[in-house]
């Protein structure tokens, strides 16, 4: 099969290249394959990884024209695009600082995202070791830290007027209005890591590439956060390629049965003071595993996901941010495994929530009052849910991609909060996602078989 695909693949490029050829009167080259600037894209896939913005009407894409690449603003009606930002002014802004060179300040000003303030007009930037705040088409910008330590894992508080991060395994806030700086821990270290995950955190738990593990309340005055105590975990020597020299390195790492790292939840205030720990007395510490982490939409809970490390059970538990009692909200159990989806819990406005459960051997959806109660099963049959894309709560709709139709290509499906009017949306076969705007409507499809489209 994988040679039909390669072969498929040759094909279409062969059948591709002659034609561009002739169009530009030239031959195909190596740069037009491989260069990261200049080469073409043979295969005609659609953008991932769409962001919308807050009008609703828009979202943005980059696009790499001459080796200069631009974010853009595009419409999703009529597919007009124009700069979402005066690059120019960025560039400017940022050369000015101390450190950062004209050619810095031209590639930081052209990259192909930017971590955004959640009202979408301002950047926070990572380079050289510091943090850099920028309004974006303004003239100046403003350095949040100075140091030679470097920052991690930096996000915008949800009012955007802070930028947490982690530093020397330590969790802070800065202000960027008066770039005040807060440490809001002081225990971390070589064998501790406050908020932000380890290897086996990382690689196993909460999936490559994402190591920041804490998590802010929706009304931005505390923030959650994993401490992880990696004594127990035994080094392992790894072998670091990069250098022409090879280089031998020592990092916790545990080998099958080797114990884990030790896990505590923790809630600080964003102001500063001790951390409240969540009570998690109930559970051996040497078996925890803390596998997903959120917030109630109110602030007043964190709602937190525990594992055994064989992951044969699944408890949703919600602990008071006061005082970090604990409460189990329901426990889901197998004979065999157990999987935590990232989509949970869906909160709604009213404070309960959806729930995705393979309970029943099928993944699918369950409605919970905010005590963890069963209000109803949403969807139900031999097809599975495979992650909902948005949610319609005036119109009491729910809209997911899922497998009804084909067990081997999801479609985008609605459905009522009571379980009733299944509709499946998308028509043509192949596999299709969908992208909501803010407004909870379903704006873009992809799909396997064409183009992305937004309507």
């Amino acid at each position: 099969m994988q040679h039909k695909k390669l072969f498929s693949l040759l094909v279409l490029v062969l059948l591709c290249c002659p034609a561009a050829a002739r169009a530009q009167q030239r031959q195909l080259t190596i740069e037009d394959i491989f260069d990261p600037a200049k080469r073409i894209n043979f295969g005609g896939s659609p953008p991932a990884n769409l962001e919308w913005l807050g009008d609703g009407e828009s979202y943005l894409q980059s696009k790499t024209d001459a080796g200069v690449t631009q974010l853009l603003k595009v419409n999703a009606r009529t597919g007009k695009a124009a700069p979402f930002f005066d690059a120019a002014k960025m560039e400017a802004a940022l050369a000015k600082l101390p450190g950062i060179s004209a050619a810095d300040a031209r590639r930081l000003a052209h990259r192909a995202s930017y971590q955004l303030n959640p009202a979408q007009t301002a950047v926070v930037i990572n380079f050289g070791n510091d943090l850099f705040y920028y309004v974006l088409n303004s003239d100046s910008a403003v350095r949040l830290t100075n140091g030679p330590e470097e920052e991690l894992e930096e996000d915008f508080s949800p009012d955007g007027r802070m930028v947490s991060f982690v530093r020397a395994n330590n969790l802070y806030v800065v202000d960027v209005a008066t770039g005040r700086e807060r440490a809001l821990t002081s225990t971390g270290g070589e064998k501790t890591l406050n908020g932000r995950l380890d290897w086996v955190y990382e690689e196993e738990v909460y999936g490559r590439g994402n190591k920041r593990g804490y998590w802010w309340s929706p009304d931005s005055t505390r923030l959650a956060y994993l401490s992880l105590d990696e004594t127990p975990v035994h080094d392992f020597p790894v072998v670091d390629h990069i250098p022409r020299g090879q280089v031998v390195e020592d990092t916790p790492y545990p080998l099958a049965g080797d114990p884990n790292p030790l896990v505590r939840l923790g809630v600080v205030a964003a102001a500063g003071g001790d951390t409240r720990w969540v009570d998690t007395a109930g559970y051996e510490p040497a078996d925890l595993l803390v596998v997903r982490v959120a917030w109630s939409p109110d602030s007043r809970r964190v709602v937190y996901q525990a594992q055994n490390r064989e992951q044969t059970y699944l408890d949703l538990n919600a602990a008071d941010a006061d005082t970090g009692k604990t409460s189990k909200l329901f426990q889901e159990k197998t004979l065999a495994w157990v999987e935590p989806f990232d989509d949970n819990p869906r909160w709604l406005k009213d404070g309960s929530f959806l729930w995705r459960s393979e309970r029943n051997g099928w993944s699918h959806l369950y409605h919970y009052s905010s005590d963890g109660r069963l209000i109803k099963q949403v969807t139900d049959g031999k097809w599975e849910v495979r992650g909902i894309e948005g949610v319609d709560e005036a119109g009491g709709l729910v809209y997911f991609h899922g497998t009804e139709h084909s067990h081997i290509a999801e479609q985008v499906y609605r459905i009522k909060l009571d379980g009733t009017g299944l509709t499946r949306l998308t028509k043509t076969e192949g596999s299709h996602a969908a992208s909501f705007n803010p407004t909870r409507r379903p704006r873009c499809a992809s799909s396997s078989q064409t183009d992305q489209t937004c309507a």
